[in-house]
């Protein structure tokens, strides 16, 4: 077993933690062919951690330019911005790329993490 560590503190400046996390476990689930659970497990990272970004992960992958363009947004409005508000605004703008999402999710190259109705609320 192998576990996979990523240093570095994840911040609204510093995102580069929560992409390597998502793309360590999307690997592992390609090669091992396992389950959603079993990935995380075996690249040592919590189901909250991949859950609570999972919006942010996304969009990047589905439409980079969009992520960008929402991530410095976000960070012009409010300078030292949290790593939750930009996870809500790339939630909400992942509304409109259902289809695309839910395709590639089928296709191996999106985590096949499908969040409940209440995704796009703050909580």
């Amino acid at each position: 077993m192998t576990f996979y560590l990523i240093s570095g503190v994840i911040s609204g400046l510093n995102l580069d933690g929560v992409h390597k996390r998502y793309q360590g476990v999307l690997k592992i689930l390609r090669q091992k062919r396992c389950s959603l659970a079993e990935a995380m497990r075996l690249y040592g990272v919590p189901r909250n951690t991949i859950r609570d970004y999972i919006g942010l992960c996304e969009l990047k992958i589905l439409d980079e330019d969009k992520y960008d363009r929402v991530v410095g947004a976000e960070r012009e409005k409010a300078g030292k911005v949290s790593v939750k508000t930009i996870e809500f605004r790339c939630r909400d703008v992942l509304k409109d790329y259902q289809a695309q999402s839910n395709k590639m999710k089928e296709d191996g190259k999106l985590l096949p993490f499908y969040p409940g109705k209440n995704f796009s609320t703050r909580k």
